[in-house]
């Protein structure tokens, strides 16, 4: 079998060298894979556990994978990426949206332009338009099939659907009041060097709004490497302390932080969480389309540029 060449990573956030010692690993490591075989484990959540063993950083903290997947194969991968979270009802997506959507308002006018990177079908913009009063939206979506879905949610206002992530060229430099960034931050192999050009487009007291998975919340902790978010298409992990460091090391100072509510089916939890103790059902009781609202391992920070450095 020929050896797939992998990209071999410093720390993403401080460039400090790889540790020697793995923190969370899987039985058959990624690592040690084809990249065919690792596509076959690309999708879904219910197979074989397999990821690109994680280490911590001795310097800033950063649980990340030393080794990881290239750009080349990244775009090749993402490309085969079916829809996320179908089996999560729309209502609860909205209103896991909203729970995000009313920190960010506790904390801007809500006025002045607008940048989302990965909206998907734009749940948490279409609260923007609802209840807020932005001049101009910049939308930062690489999947082309949502974007007449996009376009619907910002119709009546000035609007760019933009198939990028991390080329933000078409923002006027200073234009924006508030850019949201919801579990992106987790799939980047770059996050500082993105943070820092999303910054030139910011004006100096605009609000940054990120979503990430918590590597010390309480289900980590019981799940280990059965973790959900321990996944091929998380090449670092974050917790509040380090996603403080990435931020200050792209020229942020961090206003605020929260553990956040997700709303999920009942049945929906059960499922994978049943997978992830390697219990596999393929069917549950569906308690009745039952869904509840939980606190389970996600951060919401709020930053904004750090004005000595502007």
């Amino acid at each position: 079998m020929k050896k797939t060449n992998y990209l071999i990573r410093c720390c993403p956030v401080c460039g400090a060298k790889p540790p020697k010692d793995v923190t969370v690993s899987t039985v058959n490591r990624a690592e040690d894979g084809d990249l065919e075989t690792l596509t076959q484990s690309w999708n879904g959540f219910f197979k074989e556990k397999i990821i690109f063993s994680y280490a911590r950083c001795g310097s800033c903290d950063l649980l990340y994978c030393p080794i990881f997947f290239t750009n080349n194969q990244l775009e090749t991968l993402y490309g085969k990426m079916p829809p996320n979270m179908d089996e999560v009802p729309m209502a609860a997506l909205i209103s896991t949206q909203y729970g995000y959507f009313k920190l960010l308002k506790n904390s801007s006018p809500l006025r002045g332009g607008f940048v989302e990177i990965g909206p998907d079908i734009g749940l948490f913009t279409a609260h923007c338009v609802n209840e807020g009063a932005f001049s101009e939206y910049w939308l930062f979506e690489p999947n082309r099939a949502v974007k007449s879905k996009l376009r619907n949610v910002v119709k009546d206002h000035k609007a760019h659907v933009i198939h990028e992530m991390t080329d933000f060229t078409a923002i006027p430099d200073g234009a924006a009041s508030v850019a949201v960034i919801i579990h992106v931050m987790d799939h980047l192999l770059d996050p500082v060097t993105t943070l820092l050009a999303l910054k030139k487009k910011l004006a100096s007291d605009a609000r940054l709004l990120i979503v990430t998975h918590d590597e010390s919340s309480l289900l980590r902790r019981l799940f280990d490497w059965r973790w959900p978010a321990f996944c091929l298409q998380h090449p670092q992990i974050y917790r509040k302390g380090t996603t403080k460091s990435l931020l200050k090391a792209a020229g942020f100072d961090v206003v605020e932080q929260h553990k956040t509510v997700n709303h999920f089916k009942l049945s929906f939890l059960v499922k994978h969480g049943l997978w992830a103790l390697g219990i596999k059902v393929k069917r549950g009781p569906s308690f009745g389309d039952i869904t509840v609202g939980l606190k389970l391992g996600n951060i919401l920070t709020i930053a904004t540029p750090n004005k000595e450095l502007l």
